[in-house]
């Protein structure tokens, strides 16, 4: 078999291994509850951004919602295990559209993937990491081995002077820099076919386009990935394509609030010092990045704002003192227009290692200081994130016919964002795995 024959079988492989059925949302994770389960009287705040309503029941079955109706109308014999949910507020389980697992051991990973389930957090989508280690742990939480969130991943496409970050190297150890088939270096002359189909043999749902791209290879990396039905997620910018380029080719999700200032910006190459633009020559409310969101907007590009990792974990400079008060205002700015906003962290959990997932203080920046209301915030993490990994099918909301993942509050979340942080009851694929 001549080389090109046996890469085009490859291919066909891995396209193949990449097409089998995922497991169904009900499953995994020790499989779905067998017991039915009646949640009683609770307020319903279901995700989709509709006003909370009270004095409804939940049946779930299967892993799955069976029935969602008003308090006393639910039909057929009432399953034997119910939750009170008097007083409680239940949303859906909460989606952190912006992880990186494959960084660390796995013994500290599994323990955050369990913290983090504990805190309401039943999805996580990461963006980019060792996916060997990425997909052990997500065969580990199909399986029950350890508790956590399900877990979704990307592979990962750079320019090839992006592949001398140390961290390039460490995630794809065994490989020659850029050649991991879940970390790879493209150019505008990619065979993306190819690329594309290693990408899927990984178990990836999605291609994140990270830096050194230019406008050329954007294109045809997020064509390709689209015929091959992934999702792409993109840095805001690439160095040297712009927002704009990115949002031209189709791209499904922009990352980073702070990077869309380069759609005003001279182009740079300099991405090591892409969260350093100039935000005091871009105002928030120049003309170039009111036209920009507006066309994310009307071409259905989502913004993953990560407002937490700016604010709170990069270093307190002369820059980000700028920074911060323009990323507030763009990301208010793109809620005022439509543009769909998801919520991610860039990270779990922060160096103090607090007993809540950080997520929860990025839905309290969302409100507080982008001015987005809860409502807005909830769907953020919930309904908006199912989108972003291409699940909102089956994740996302609590209507029925969809995953039993939801979280019991002991307070109104609508009233008071900071109230998502009153976690009672955890349930995720129909199974009881947090009460107090």
């Amino acid at each position: 078999m001549g080389k090109t024959a046996a890469a085009r079988a490859l291919i066909a492989l891995l396209a193949a291994l990449a097409a089998l059925p995922a497991p169904a949302a009900g499953q995994g994770g020790g499989a779905a509850a067998d017991v039915p389960i009646l949640v009683r009287d609770v307020t319903l705040i279901d995700g989709t951004g509709a006003a909370p309503r009270p004095h409804m029941d939940l049946v779930l079955r299967g892993g799955r919602i069976a029935q969602v109706a008003a308090t006393g109308d639910v039909g057929g014999a009432p399953p034997d295990s119910v939750i009170d949910g008097r007083g409680l507020f239940a949303i859906p389980g909460l989606i952190d559209a912006h992880v990186h697992l494959g960084t660390a051991p796995w013994s500290e990973r599994a323990d955050d993937l369990r913290h983090a389930l504990m805190g309401g957090v039943t999805t996580v989508f990461d963006l980019a990491g060792d996916a060997r280690a990425t997909g052990d742990l997500q065969r580990a939480e199909l399986a029950g081995q350890i508790e956590g969130p399900r877990i979704y991943y990307v592979a990962l496409f750079g320019g090839p002077a992006f592949f001398t970050d140390p961290r390039t190297l460490d995630a794809s150890r065994g490989f020659a820099a850029g050649t991991a088939p879940w970390m790879q270096a493209v150019t505008d002359s990619t065979d993306f076919a190819r690329a594309v189909a290693l990408a899927r043999g990984t178990g990836a749902v999605g291609i994140k386009l990270y830096a050194a791209l230019d406008s050329v290879a954007v294109t045809r990396a997020t064509a390709e990935a689209h015929r091959q039905g992934l999702r792409v997620i993109a840095h805001a910018t690439t160095f040297p394509a712009r927002p704009g380029d990115l949002v031209a080719a189709g791209a499904d999700m922009l990352a980073h609030t702070p990077y869309l200032v380069w759609q005003g910006s001279p182009r740079s190459a300099d991405f090591p010092d892409r969260a350093k633009g100039d935000f005091l020559h871009v105002p928030a409310d120049a003309p170039v990045i009111e036209q920009l969101l507006r066309s994310m907007r009307d071409r259905g590009v989502a913004l993953n704002p990560t407002l937490w990792v700016f604010a709170e974990e990069l270093p307190r400079d002369s820059v980000s003192r700028v920074r911060s008060p323009w990323m507030y205002a763009v990301t208010r700015r793109a809620a005022e227009l439509g543009v769909r906003i998801v919520a991610g962290t860039d990270g779990m959990f922060d160096a103090k290692r607090d007993s809540l997932p950080t997520l929860h203080r990025e839905l309290e920046l969302l409100v507080t200081r982008a001015g987005l209301t809860p409502l807005q915030a909830i769907t953020a993490a919930t309904e908006n994130g199912a989108w972003a990994i291409g699940v909102d099918r089956t994740l996302g909301t609590l209507v029925a016919g969809k995953a039993a993942d939801l979280v019991l509050l002991g307070a109104d979340p609508t009233a008071d964002i900071r109230n998502t942080r009153a976690v009672r009851v955890v349930i995720q694929r129909g199974k009881v795995v947090r009460a107090r």
